[in-house]
């Protein structure tokens, strides 16, 4: 069942496309379909809790799609799964709080998962911790465009899994920690919903967020979608764990470069 969101600013409009009113909720079914599979969905022993986002921070989750992925987008950033500081918190993905309120202008109550690891609490908006590869991320589009609608005219950001996977202990997990061979029961359930996503919102480009990404992109459309037109393009993933990483904001603007990418966002000359 869809939750009716509430108080949302649905006025941000693509000058490239024309607007869909229902775009926006076909995309939350698509969510809702996801979710439902992924609750059947036999996991690794190692996975002991799981947070989803998209569920308990349903209120702020629909009102990023809402306001800013209700028209087409010629591009996707194309991410992994939430962070514990980030998406987990806010329900947006790469959703580092500062970025969120002050720059996405989103902000709302932020409920409970069912289960809850005490060394991992959701606080919502009231978290004190700061996900670097968010604020990287986010602050990069911030400085090229200035303005959350320069950017979502023609982009929008999606996950390929809405969940968060931890240890008992709370140590983070993800689906590149895996052998391919054991996620492809995840991939069976993921990789039909990405397509849709695809083809919901026309999309041209993906840009993928680390090398995870970048390959499933790759399989997904060879697999579902073999006669597309759709450029797969890689983006170093913002982490501070990754390897000689700290100079991030440059790479990605390399890249964006590379693409013939930055000519989307208005303030990137």
């Amino acid at each position: 069942m869809i939750m009716e969101p509430t108080e949302v600013n649905t006025e941000v409009i693509s000058s490239y496309f024309s607007r869909e009113i229902d775009l926006s909720c076909k995309f939350i079914d698509l969510i809702d379909e996801l979710n439902s599979s992924l609750e059947l969905l036999e996991l690794p022993k190692s996975i002991q809790c799981i947070y989803n986002p998209t569920i308990y921070a349903r209120h702020t989750f629909e009102k990023y799609v809402c306001k800013y992925c209700n028209t087409k987008k010629q591009i996707v950033y194309f991410g992994m799964n939430p962070g514990p500081w980030g998406m987990s918190q806010t329900g947006v993905p790469f959703g580092e709080i500062g970025s969120v309120r002050d720059w996405l202008r989103i902000e709302g109550p932020v409920g409970k998962p069912s289960k809850e690891v005490i060394t991992r609490p959701i606080k919502g908006f009231n978290c004190s911790r700061t996900e670097i590869s968010g604020k990287r991320f986010w602050g990069l589009f911030k400085d090229l465009c200035d303005t959350p609608e320069n950017f979502f005219n023609t982009s929008f950001v999606y996950n390929y899994l809405p969940q968060q996977w931890m240890k008992s202990n709370g140590c983070n997990i993800t689906p590149a920690d895996f052998k391919m061979m054991e996620m492809e029961p995840l991939f069976e359930i993921c990789d039909p919903i990405f397509i849709r996503v695809l083809e919901l919102y026309d999309v041209k480009t993906i840009v993928a967020i680390g090398k995870f990404c970048e390959v499933r992109a790759h399989r997904a459309l060879k697999k579902y979608l073999p006669d597309h037109s759709i450029q797969v393009v890689y983006l170093p993933h913002p982490s501070p764990r990754s390897v000689n990483n700290n100079n991030w904001d440059q790479k990605a603007r390399d890249h964006l470069k590379k693409y013939d990418l930055l000519k989307f966002y208005a303030n990137s000359q």
